[in-house]
C-alpha cells in the first residue's frame, strides 16, 4: 500500500493533461494483478474463460477441479470488470464533463448497472422458488464478465496508449457494453428454452428484470452525458 502512494505521489508531478493517463494505467496495472492472482487460484483460468464464453452448457457439479475456476477467481475477475469498465467510460467521456463529476457519474451508473445483473435472477429465482435457475444464471454471468472483462482490459489500454486509432476503439467499446447485457440474454434463453420455461414466463423476466432497467439507465445515461 505505501508502495502504491509513492507511485500516485510521483504521477501528481507530470504535467496535469498527463494525470488523468497516468492514473488509469496505475488501475489496468492493478487489475493485471487480479488476473494475475487469478491465474495462480486456476491454472488453466484462460481455458476455462475462452471456453466457458462460447459453451451453451451452465451449472454441472460434474467438472473436475482443473475445470472449474474458483469463487475467489471469480471475485477478482469481477472486479478487473467493474475496473476495467469504468476505466474504458471515463477514457472515452473525459472531454464530455469535468473530470471529478464525470469519474463519479461513471462509477454509479457502473454500480446500478452491476447489481440490477445481480439482483433480478436472483429476485425471479426467490419468488418462483427455483434455486436452479439462480445457479445458473450466476453461472451464465460469470462466464460473459469472465470473458469480455479481460476483452475490455485490453481495450482499456489500447485507447489510453493508441490515441491515433482512439476513435475506432470508442466504437469497439460500446459494442463490448452491447455485448455485456445482450450475450446474458441469448444465453438466458439458450438455457430457458432447454429447461422447458414457457415462453410467456421467459417475456416477463425478459420485459421486467432485463430490458426495462437496462432502458432505465440508457435513459439516465443520456441525461447525465
Amino acid at each position: 500500500m505505501y508502495q502504491l502512494f509513492n507511485l500516485f505521489q510521483v504521477i501528481q508531478l507530470y504535467p496535469r493533461e498527463n494525470v488523468l493517463k497516468n492514473t488509469l494505467l496505475v488501475l489496468i496495472m492493478v487489475c493485471l494483478g487480479f488476473i494475475g492472482l487469478s491465474r495462480l487460484m486456476s491454472p488453466n483460468l484462460f481455458k476455462i474463460v475462452f471456453r466457458d464464453f462460447w459453451s451453451s452448457k451452465f451449472y454441472n457439479e460434474s467438472f473436475s477441479n482443473s475445470e472449474i475456476i474458483s469463487p475467489a477467481a471469480h471475485v477478482l475477475l469481477s472486479l478487473n470488470l467493474f475496473i476495467s469498465l469504468n476505466i474504458c467510460m471515463i477514457a472515452v467521456l473525459q472531454d464530455s464533463i469535468e473530470l471529478e463529476r464525470l469519474a463519479s457519474r461513471v462509477f454509479l451508473m457502473l454500480f446500478f448497472f452491476f447489481l440490477i445483473q445481480q439482483a433480478g435472477f436472483r429476485l425471479s429465482s426467490f419468488f418462483l422458488q427455483n434455486p436452479g435457475l439462480r445457479k445458473n444464471m450466476s453461472v451464465i454471468t460469470h462466464q460473459i464478465w469472465n470473458f469480455l472483462g479481460l476483452v475490455i482490459l485490453l481495450l482499456a489500454l489500447f485507447i489510453l496508449l493508441n490515441e491515433q486509432h482512439s476513435q475506432v476503439i470508442k466504437y469497439i467499446i460500446y459494442f463490448a457494453l452491447f455485448l455485456l447485457p445482450f450475450t446474458r440474454i441469448v444465453k438466458g434463453l439458450i438455457y430457458a428454452k432447454s429447461n422447458n420455461y414457457d415462453w410467456l414466463y421467459i417475456i416477463l423476466y425478459l420485459c421486467t428484470l432485463e430490458i426495462l432497467p437496462l432502458v432505465v439507465l440508457g435513459k439516465i445515461f443520456r441525461e447525465l452525458f
